[in-house]
């Protein structure tokens, strides 16, 4: 259990494109090879510096077909942590999905960093909050109030004046570290009263982390307004040790005994995926219960 909040381990090389352009274009040249190749545009990546973090994140990013600046349709922004590792995939499911009406056109924005390796030692910073306790041997913890800065008052601005993007119809999607700091996201903008997304898709959330110090930080939150949607997967064989036996069960319960006003909470157990195979099927689950009418 231990290796997990330090690594995502050797698996996820084969989620990493070892190509990715750094410019990119905005189009297909040739004739869409399906009905929805191009659906979406190819990637372009850029930098952006983090005052609040004190570091640099890469951030890639593909438009929707039909995307125009010049048009007035504005469109959902779909956000996936660990953008090394995800966001190609993602964006190829979407294209899918989208053509067959299950999630909306949107913007697809991931964040990550300047490359896969880079990002396996430096997402423990950004991703986990309290400091990790000893045990878990972490040089680099704790970050996470900041890197939700960085999301919600340089990321998010930059992004609305650039792009035609529906803020409220925003959705931020993390798996594993990046799963606990999602749900960490959701419950600090409750207990801030402050709610920049509004959608938050959590994928094998390391629930367990500083001895399942989310419970915690949820049970103190009373008499909240909630104006949230909610979806937290994990596979059935990533809850098969002592640690995290149930643990998904006892969080939702938990959550649903406060009734928050507003909140919308989905839990879903993927039988016989584990840590790693449960990620992209739990962005795409958790995307399609954000945009149900």
């Amino acid at each position: 259990m231990i290796k997990k909040l330090i690594v995502l381990g050797t698996a996820l090389i084969l989620f990493w494109s070892c190509g990715q352009n750094e410019k990119g274009t905005t189009g297909y040249a040739e004739k869409p090879l399906t009905e929805f190749s191009d659906y979406y545009s190819r990637a372009t990546a850029e930098n952006l510096y983090s005052n609040h973090v004190g570091d640099t994140f890469k951030i890639f990013k593909s438009l929707p077909k039909g995307y125009s600046n010049e048009s007035g349709k504005k469109y959902p922004l779909v956000i996936i942590l660990d953008g090394n590792a995800f966001f190609e995939s993602v964006v190829s499911e979407m294209k899918f999905n989208t053509f067959i009406g299950l999630i909306p056109k949107s913007i697809i924005v991931g964040i990550g960093y300047k490359d896969f390796q880079t990002m396996d030692s430096l997402r423990s910073r950004n991703y986990t909050y309290p400091t990790a306790i000893p045990e878990y041997e972490m040089d680099l913890s704790g970050g996470a109030e900041n890197f939700k800065r960085f999301i919600d008052e340089e990321l998010i601005p930059k992004l609305t004046r650039e792009n035609k993007i529906d803020i409220d119809k925003s959705v931020i999607c993390g798996h594993s570290l990046a799963g606990y700091f999602t749900l960490f996201y959701g419950l600090k903008s409750i207990e801030d009263n402050s709610f920049t997304i509004r959608n938050i898709v959590s994928a094998s959330p390391s629930l367990h982390y500083n001895h399942r110090f989310i419970f915690d930080m949820e049970e103190k939150l009373m008499n909240r307004s909630a104006e949230l949607k909610l979806y937290i997967s994990m596979g059935t064989e990533d809850m098969a040790d002592e640690e995290s036996k149930g643990i998904l069960e006892s969080f939702e319960k938990q959550i649903q005994g406060k009734n928050y006003h507003g909140l919308k909470l989905k839990a879903a157990e993927f039988t016989n995926f584990g840590h790693i195979d449960a990620a992209i099927p739990g962005f795409i689950k958790g995307l399609t219960f954000v945009f149900e009418n």
